[in-house]
């Protein structure tokens, strides 16, 4: 494989290195957080692959820095995959001639139809006041035949494919929330390349709450007010991803107020994601709070066994990679709240399988949980047994929140975090069910306890002091 590819001529290995890179980005899309994606892989271009030397262009020296730090060994492996030989990484600051357009969604050709009606939305003039980072580009394997569906994802599915369907029509607004790594973005993503695969000129805009903050805050110091409210007022379909990120930003909050009501009151589409149903957002807006909860709110809750392996299933089948059905069913029976880490321990698995020549087994499937703080037993081992009493023990040593609090009701954040992270260790140590914990926590019904695990392993993606806290807590519980 390897000799093959070092015969390939300057052209050939650039379309080679071009699409080891796309799929590179499907891969490591579902192993980072969302903004780092965003933000550092994303806009990486591949520019050169010579030998065994590959060479990544980035938009700055900042990003340079930050990915050498965090991600080379991560982007390097990945990659490594899809070239099929070890390769020397290097990231260089892309040049201003290296620079090439941000693929964008398709914006609107004019029409000759005028529109009618008090509730018609006015004509757009292509191009005229609209910039081409005002929007996200959709993700292309984001769509709904790539969206597996569950009992706990059903009616956030058919909505988002109604309201792709007839935008505007049904559902508006369509209000979907959730825990991360669930779905919701992968929803929104997927009516984008709905109504843009149709291409009937329907203008799509599709934006996260941190990116629509600063955008506002930069068209206020830049003076750009105007073009910033053409671009948002102008839409057709209006989709907006971490509302919550918004909320408690009094001037982004009132800009988003009259944008919602620009739109909504000439019946152009609305679509929002966010952690939290409207009632839970406690630092948003009274009057948008109201407004979000006037059409359609549906939740996407954890998955269920049989839908966590579906999607395993239906992602190996994707990407052709020929995993054993028990490793899958101990990786989905092993991560129960994240889609995300769901996908990326599988990825890992044959990332790691591909490039060390390891075989795709049950022990290496137990290897790469671990590193997604996962410890759990093969098949016919016996489980730790940890008590919970052990286990309320310890995290109210190293947390100080009382072991009867932690039992109780009281919502308190300290003690509500305290909570989460028992209940996670209680399902990874103890080996127990959701009822079995939520009873042992003053009842609580399995749907919590699925809650609070899952809040548990989004912070573990993100936050070094829940990792660092959880490893202290499984080294002490292990011993």
């Amino acid at each position: 494989m390897a000799d093959e590819q070092l015969s390939f001529g300057d052209d050939e290995r650039s379309v080679a290195l071009r699409r080891a890179w796309d799929r590179t980005l499907q891969n490591l899309s579902g192993r980072v957080s969302k903004g780092t994606f965003e933000s550092f892989i994303a806009p990486i271009r591949p520019l050169s692959w010579t030998g065994h030397d590959v060479v990544l262009g980035v938009s700055s020296p900042f990003a340079r820095e930050w990915l050498d730090k965090r991600h080379r060994n991560l982007v390097r492996s990945t990659l490594e995959v899809h070239l099929g030989i070890t390769i020397s990484l290097e990231f260089r600051v892309l040049t201003p001639a290296e620079r090439a357009p941000v693929a964008t969604l398709e914006q609107p050709t004019p029409t000759p139809a005028t529109p009618t009606g008090s509730q018609a939305a006015p004509k757009r003039r292509n191009g005229e006041g609209y910039r081409a980072d005002f929007c996200l580009p959709p993700v292309e394997r984001f769509t709904f035949d790539q969206f597996v569906v569950g009992r706990t994802n059903r009616l956030a599915q058919a909505a988002a494919a109604a309201v792709a369907d007839r935008p505007g029509k049904c559902y508006n607004p369509l209000f979907l929330y959730g825990n991360c790594g669930l779905g919701k973005t992968h929803l929104l993503h997927a009516i984008a390349n709905a109504i843009r695969s149709r291409g009937d000129g329907t203008y799509v805009a599709l934006v996260d709450g941190d990116t629509f903050t600063q955008q506002y805050v930069a068209s206020v110091r830049e003076h750009r007010m105007e073009a910033f409210r053409r671009h948002y007022r102008n839409v057709d379909v209006w989709l907006v991803d971490d509302t919550q990120m918004v909320a408690g930003k009094h001037a982004t909050c009132e800009e988003f107020f009259h944008t919602y009501n620009a739109l909504f009151q000439t019946g152009r589409q609305i679509v929002l994601a966010a952690d939290k149903s409207p009632r839970e957002l406690g630092a948003i807006d009274e009057r948008l709070r109201t407004r979000f909860e006037g059409g359609l709110v549906a939740d996407v809750t954890p998955p269920q066994y049989e839908t966590r392996l579906a999607i395993l299933q239906h992602r190996c089948h994707t990407e052709g990679w020929e995993v054993p059905e028990p490793v899958l069913e101990y990786v989905a029976d092993a991560i129960q709240s994240n889609c995300r880490a769901l996908e990326g321990a599988v990825t890992k698995l044959v990332a790691y399988s591909s490039v060390m020549g390891a075989p795709i087994c049950l022990e290496l499937a137990r290897d790469v949980l671990a590193e997604f703080f996962i410890s759990k037993p093969l098949p016919g081992e016996r489980a730790k047994g940890v008590s919970i009493a052990a286990i309320l023990r310890a995290v109210s040593q190293r947390t100080g929140v009382a072991e009867e609090a932690m039992r109780g009701l009281k919502r308190d954040a300290k003690i509500a975090a305290a909570r989460q992270v028992a209940m996670y260790l209680a399902r990874d140590l103890d080996n127990l069910t959701l009822a079995q914990i939520g009873e042992a926590f003053s009842g609580r019904e399995h749907t919590t306890v699925q809650r609070s695990i899952a809040r548990v392993e989004a912070l573990l993606t993100t936050c070094p002091e829940t990792q660092a806290l959880l490893l202290e807590l499984k080294s002490k519980l292990s011993r």
